[in-house]
């Protein structure tokens, strides 16, 4: 009896870390092209989440080696400088697309723009928002449920 007890105990305590686990949110990048040939949204799953000591910077980067067709999104990312720092926060965003594993048809670069950040536990979330200078309106969203210590 005491091990049919233990037992849906187990059972029920993994059940129950399993929902609170599948309720975190995923971690995600998403890219909003504003205007220009490459207008739209764009979402990736599993961005690589990253802080370093030198250079400080705090990353939510990808690389779909496999992307196919000039208008699929191949890299990308959003990387704020000085995470630590107080004040206001600055830093890069990026979106390649097309290519051929190797090196982007067309990349959208966007430096030293104003970065939202929201810490919470290990995660965060940034975001930041700007224009190339092609013209291009491009805004990131990392979403970050744990961040690796480079």
């Amino acid at each position: 009896m005491k091990q049919l007890i233990r037992s849906t105990l187990i059972i029920a305590g993994a059940a129950a870390l399993s929902a609170a686990r599948s309720s975190a949110a995923p971690d995600s990048l998403t890219f909003v092209i504003g205007n220009g040939p490459f207008a739209g949204t764009y979402h990736e799953d599993q961005p690589l989440c990253f802080q370093t000591k030198e250079p400080k910077v705090l990353a939510a980067t990808f690389r779909n080696l496999d992307a196919k067709g000039p208008k699929a999104l191949a890299e990308g990312g959003i990387k704020l400088d000085n995470p630590d720092a107080p004040g206001a926060k600055t830093g890069d965003l990026i979106a390649g697309f097309g290519g051929n594993g190797k090196k982007v048809d067309l990349e959208y670069n966007v430096f030293n723009v104003p970065i939202e950040v929201t810490r919470a536990g290990r995660g965060a979330t940034l975001v930041g928002a700007g224009r190339s200078k092609e013209g291009v309106a491009i805004r990131v969203t990392a979403t970050c449920s744990s961040i690796e210590q480079l």
